[in-house]
């Protein structure tokens, strides 16, 4: 009589699915530190010191890069196909989600931990609060000019207007758009004044209409904020995975590089124990053509396009991750189900 001495589990996540074994026997002492049952988990004994010491350099680690891209996973995974208003280039437009970058109004005079705690921090309690954004991704970055500024993803719609204007106004609780008014009036004291520097990002007909704009309101609504287009970005995901995890060149940051909703932290994924049905599924969703797989001596990944999850080829994994996302997210819909409330 063979006893069973362990089982494979499994977790279903939006584009990958991790397997490992689950020993019913005690183990005496761990024979190696670096991973344990539960999936890949790197021991602080194995990080490099730069990172045990909490000092990142400015760089993104490969910890935190794996973070951010399961965090990018689910967020543009739950986004439901939305259309946006009719406004004058948008009419008629389906989208998921965009990102928008948040800039400083006027050198930055503060700590880059001052300007995230009094800036960025305030602002996203007023996304939550005026756009209901519950499932966000930021990410801190240096300009050339040294002026921290900060990448957001949502899968809400933000007018550009009120966008800035919500922006601006948290600016001004550390004087940056008074300061920003004061040098565009003493910059501009006898009129229109060119900036052949900025010529080539920048126009002469572009800094008219921008001398324009800043003249009828008075200097007081910076230009700070910009919504990015994706209708040419094909594919998404990772568009936003190299965008959030590439490694600036403009110099350290003080503190946190990125951050995420609540909503998108440490997200454990569809779990259960591989069982017939599921292993059958597993093993046909590795000879698909679009995924490849990483093995090693304790856990097993399998890497495929998420859109798989949302076919009809693998219904015991697609059920058992819907089933995870309605418990986990409870706003969520599957697709099918938005597709019928929509054409209803």
């Amino acid at each position: 009589m063979n006893d069973v001495t362990g089982y494979y589990q499994i977790s279903v996540h939006p584009s990958n699915i991790n397997i490992w074994y689950t020993s019913l026997l005690p183990r005496r002492r761990p024979y190696r530190l670096t991973w344990d049952n539960d999936e890949s988990h790197v021991s602080p004994s194995s990080l490099p010191e730069q990172f045990i010491n909490n000092k990142h350099q400015g760089r993104v680690s490969p910890i935190a890069a794996k973070k951010i891209t399961r965090a990018i996973d689910y967020l543009v995974y739950l986004a439901q196909p939305k259309k946006l208003p009719h406004t004058l280039h948008g009419k008629g437009l389906k989208w998921k989600v965009n990102i928008v970058t948040l800039t400083l109004a006027s050198t930055q005079i503060h700590s880059d931990n001052e300007i995230k705690s009094h800036l960025l921090e305030p602002f996203l309690n007023s996304c939550r609060q005026k756009w209901q954004i519950t499932n966000y991704i930021w990410r801190a970055e240096k300009q050339k000019n040294g002026n921290l500024h900060f990448h957001l993803i949502t899968d809400k719609f933000i007018p550009w207007n009120e966008l800035r204007n919500v922006w601006n106004r948290h600016q001004q609780r550390l004087q940056y758009v008074t300061r920003y008014r004061e040098h565009q009036i003493t910059w501009h004291d006898k009129g229109f004044r060119f900036r052949p520097e900025l010529a080539k990002d920048w126009p002469l007909s572009k800094q008219r209409n921008a001398y324009e704009a800043g003249v009828v309101h008075d200097w007081n609504n910076p230009n700070s904020t910009d919504v990015h287009s994706l209708r040419r970005i094909n594919n998404v995901r990772a568009y936003f995975i190299k965008y959030m995890t590439k490694q600036s060149q403009s110099g350290n940051i003080d503190g946190r590089l990125w951050g995420c909703s609540s909503s998108l932290v440490n997200l454990k994924g569809a779990r259960n124990y591989s069982y017939g049905a599921l292993e059958n599924e597993i093993h046909h969703l590795m000879k698909h053509s679009q995924t490849h797989t990483y093995s090693s001596e304790f856990f097993t990944s399998v890497y495929f396009p998420s859109y798989l999850l949302q076919s009809d080829s693998f219904p015991e994994l697609t059920e058992l991750f819907e089933t995870y996302l309605s418990l986990t997210f409870p706003s969520y819909r599957p697709p099918g189900l938005f597709d019928q409330l929509s054409a209803g």
